[in-house]
This record gives structure tokens, sequence and C-alpha cells, in this order.
């Protein structure tokens, strides 16, 4: 049995249910992750790690990513620090095991950024440990650290 491509006909009524076009109401959780690490700088590349891939079991389904930055950490190898609307996740995904930190934005005493040639590295200070990734993708790191720095202003500005 040979099988044959739909028609534009067949398409078009498919796509119409009482004269409205039906679009999905949910985006799959793994779908909206990778268009929200896009929009904050991922590559290709970045998209196919393991920490990358394993967000949807980490990622709450109401919150959101602001900034991402992937890379090497010293001690623990290949790294990704997240930062979203509630909180920063350190995360160290290999296979068979993880490895991840949750640090609130109440702990985070500030961030920095280097460059040196190609590579760049982020660290993020905090009253309980410092997290540094070395990364090549500059686009990603400096929007990384443009969220974590407005979320640092706004604490400071609601403190006062």
């Amino acid at each position: 049995m040979n099988y044959m491509l739909p028609t534009s006909n067949y398409l078009r009524r498919s796509l119409l249910v009482n004269h409205q076009r039906t679009l999905p109401v949910v985006v799959d959780q793994a779908t909206r992750i990778q268009e929200e690490l896009k929009s904050v700088g991922a590559s290709h590349f970045g998209l196919w790690k393991l920490a990358s891939r394993y967000l949807p079991h980490v990622i709450h389904s109401d919150e959101h990513i602001g900034g991402a930055v992937y890379g090497r950490s010293d001690r623990e190898g290949a790294v990704m620090l997240l930062g979203t609307d509630r909180r920063i996740i350190f995360l160290d995904k290999k296979p068979l095991f993880v490895n991840e930190d949750e640090v609130s934005y109440r702990v985070v005493s500030g961030v920095d950024y280097s460059q040196a040639g190609l590579g760049c590295t982020i660290r993020l200070h905090t009253r309980v440990k410092d997290y540094e990734v070395h990364t090549l993708n500059k686009k990603a790191a400096l929007k990384f650290l443009a969220y974590i720095e407005s979320h640092l202003l706004e604490r400071n500005s609601e403190s006062k």
C-alpha cells in the first residue's frame, strides 16, 4: 500500500473547526524550555548538552528562564548556571549522576564577568558558595549577567 500525502483541502479542513483556527493551547514543557534557552543566547550545541535536556525535570511549569550560561567548571566539568524568575540553579548533569544546587536571590552577594581571548568567565558569589563557569558563549554570559544584576538591583530597591 502506498502512502499518499494529504491534499491541501484536507490540510485546510483539518485546521478549521467551526470556521476557526485551532492552535495548541498548552505548549509542551520541553519545547517551552528550549525556546527560552534560545532566547537567552544558547546555541544549538548548548541545547544538546545533558544539562539542557534535563531541565524539564528541574524547571517548574510556572517558572521562566531569564539567563543561562553553560560551560566548564574547574571542579565539576561541564555545568550550567541558570537564572529564573524565582531562583538560580547550578546544574551538573552527567550520565547516571545529577548535582543540582538551588540558590535564592536573597543570598547572592554579586556576580563577576571576566574575558580572556575567546572565552569568558562568570562567577556568582553567594553567602554559601561561589559558582564559576568558563564559557565560549559570550552572548549568553552577558545576558545572564544582565539578568542577575537586574534582579539584585530590584531586591536592593525593595529593601530600602
